[in-house]
């Protein structure tokens, strides 16, 4: 299943706990590096919007934060995100207490607020804990929905995420009853179309380098790679993922690496996506003329190789996302690459432009007879 998918699983999962049903723990597998953990967050964000109640990162919290919410529980949708390997049994069944003849578990703060708030508890990178009593303690959490003596509100479900054994040699095997708890979703990499999405609500339009993306159009195999698969791995190198993808295009936005050197760039690159950041950085080095440039002599595209075509199409598609008003200059060049029918760099160049500019560009050139049927011919729909 692809990524994008899974917020309608974990809405199922939700409506069921709020209907009182026998309650399950949804477990996302899949490569590392996908956004297995950041779709489960971005979720609980709209979900608390839905409910109307306030989003709120346990991790972040002061004392003032706790505060409030233990006044007014219910006003709340939390997010915790718990890695099993960074607790210890007590922190889930709370800290034994002598109370006269008997012990009794005292609740840790975080049990008392799921069990009268609303929200999400994640057990991310579940499948590396490999102590037992860790487990036996954690089977408690997606069987009973308990921390120790403490249900958990009816308004709260237990997400967890690993990655797939495949791809992590460090995971452990589960207890079949464990596994019975559970249900496993296999989750691919997002598409490229859904990550662009993503990173434009996440960043803005000019808040990511593109030529990413133009190489990522040009070759879509790398935006997933494993080492495992590319035969020459050292035991270091990294693998190609979205999440390397979305590190090398907002820290190498021109604005923030400018200080950089062509050897430190180069560097950060491969350091963060290992063997297809040296194609990656090869694609960069094809150089293109500015936007006023191909402006002023749109044949010059006639003579470009393919990943100048896209070097190019990220060129014109930036220019006119940072300014409505060069559109109008950007016909020439629409015109150009229309006449000699090069359906490639059209459906590039649109691919790369915002939304909302695509809508205006098509409304600028619907008259255009040349430009408009060579977008009809590229099959792409611009509203």
């Amino acid at each position: 299943m692809r990524l994008e998918k899974v917020e309608a699983i974990l809405d199922l999962a939700y409506t069921a706990r709020l209907d009182k049903l026998e309650p399950v723990t949804i477990h996302l597998l899949g490569p590392p590096g996908i956004g297995k953990s950041a779709i489960v967050k971005q979720w609980a964000m709209k979900k608390a919007k839905q409910l109307g109640k306030k989003w709120v990162d346990v991790d972040n919290l002061d004392r003032e934060g706790l505060e409030n919410i233990l006044r007014n529980p219910s006003a709340y949708f939390l997010f915790a995100d718990r890695r099993l390997m960074s607790l210890l049994p007590e922190d889930l069944s709370g800290i034994p207490r002598d109370v006269g003849e008997f012990v009794q578990f005292k609740p840790l703060l975080l049990a008392k607020m799921l069990a009268e708030c609303s929200g999400i508890l994640f057990l991310d990178e579940y499948l590396y804990e490999k102590r037992e009593n860790m487990k036996a303690s954690s089977f408690k959490l997606i069987r009973d929905f308990k921390m120790g003596d403490l249900a958990m509100s009816q308004n709260v479900i237990v997400i967890a995420a690993s990655n797939d054994p495949k791809h992590s040699a460090g995971s452990d095997p589960m207890w079949i009853p464990q596994r019975d708890r559970f249900v496993m979703i296999y989750v691919d990499s997002p598409s490229i179309e859904a990550w662009t999405t993503w990173m434009d609500e996440t960043f803005g339009v000019d808040g990511w380098d593109r030529t990413c993306l133009a190489y990522l159009r040009w070759k879509p195999s790398d935006f997933l790679t494993n080492v495992e698969d590319l035969g020459t791995d050292d035991g270091v190198a990294p693998p190609a993922s979205p999440r390397g993808w979305t590190i090398v295009s907002t820290y190498l936005l021109p604005k923030r690496s400018e200080h950089l050197d062509q050897d430190q760039m180069q560097s950060f690159i491969i350091g963060k996506l290992g063997t297809v950041g040296e194609r990656y950085w090869a694609f960069r080095q094809n150089k293109v003329p500015s936007f006023d440039e191909l402006a002023k002599d749109p044949s010059v595209i006639a003579h470009f190789k393919i990943e100048q075509k896209y070097l190019a199409a990220v060129t014109i598609a930036e220019a006119v996302n940072a300014a409505k008003e060069r559109i109008k200059k950007a016909v020439p060049i629409l015109e150009f690459i229309a006449k000699n029918d090069d359906r490639e760099i059209i459906s590039a160049l649109f691919a790369f432009l915002s939304q909302q500019r695509r809508t205006e560009v098509f409304t600028a050139v619907r008259d255009i007879s040349v430009i408009y049927k060579a977008m009809e011919r590229t099959g792409k729909a611009l509203l």
